[in-house]
């Protein structure tokens, strides 16, 4: 066996690739070379080792291309080791993971935020911090636009998803950052309409009220409620500064002034 190694590791990598795979489960690996689970487990670390292959999570695996194997999958595209880790499972790379993949954020996502409708004890992806978010299956892939082999929350999608929950995208300075630098790409109608099959009349508030305060352009006055607003609503839930200003047609209480919340996110 371990002189048949360098050839079975190259014969594995040869057929997933002329097959178009970029991953597989540790199962699949043991079906195609026919050796035991010890054996099959050997030559994956061995593959591992020298850079062939990235393990993922455990019993996951990505194919490395060809110029990059020096590095992690995820570190070259993280929906790639994504697809790997969630492979066969409703899942959505999504808040903050998915605004960085719009290019919606100054500063770069180390955290992997992955939308799904079970849970996982993965807590991290190729030496990246994990974070997944349980979403109802009919939810997962509403507004879901493909990204390599996995699938992402497009553009609408991103921009309600941490409008929903600003915890999970760094907080209202940076929903505010993504909704100003988003502007002009966003189909008002298509955020409306995902807004209203999630259910999600509060990521919407939160996303009308800092357009039209901050005057987004693209977005500024085009935007309105499922329904009227009958209380207030927190810009960021749980804000310890309380409310310094308050959006009377979106109801919304701001811990900011506009133009403090306006600065940041035009940084």
């Amino acid at each position: 066996m371990r002189h048949e190694a360098p050839s079975l590791a190259l014969k594995l990598v040869d057929d997933l690739v002329a097959e178009g795979q970029t991953h597989f489960t540790f199962n699949e690996a043991r079906r195609r070379l026919d050796r035991s689970p010890s054996a099959t487990a050997n030559l994956l670390r061995r593959m591992v080792s020298t850079g062939l292959l990235d393990h993922v999570r455990r019993g996951h695996y990505v194919v490395r291309p060809l110029g990059v194997l020096g590095t992690r999958a995820v570190a070259e595209d993280v929906a790639i080791g994504v697809a790997a880790a969630f492979s066969g499972q409703p899942h959505r790379l999504a808040y903050r993971t998915a605004l960085d993949e719009h290019d919606l954020l100054v500063h770069p996502v180390r955290t992997i935020y992955v939308a799904t409708s079970r849970r996982t004890r993965a807590k991290s992806l190729s030496g990246r911090p994990l974070r997944t978010v349980l979403e109802p299956v009919t939810a997962i892939h509403v507004g879901a636009i493909a990204r390599g082999p996995s699938r992402m929350s497009g553009l609408e999608r991103a921009l309600l998803d941490a409008a929903a929950r600003p915890d999970l995208a760094g907080g209202a300075a940076v929903l505010a950052e993504a909704i100003t630098s988003a502007g002009h790409d966003v189909d008002p109608e298509r955020l409306t309409g995902f807004a209203e099959r999630l259910g999600w009349a509060a990521a919407l508030r939160r996303i009308g009220s800092i357009s039209d305060a901050l005057a987004v352009e693209g977005l500024a006055g085009r935007l309105g409620p499922l329904h009227p607003p009958v209380a207030d609503l927190d810009l960021e839930p749980g804000e310890q500064a309380g409310c310094v200003w308050r959006d009377a047609r979106w109801r919304v209480r701001w811990g900011r002034s506009r133009d403090e919340l306006g600065n940041v996110a035009r940084e």
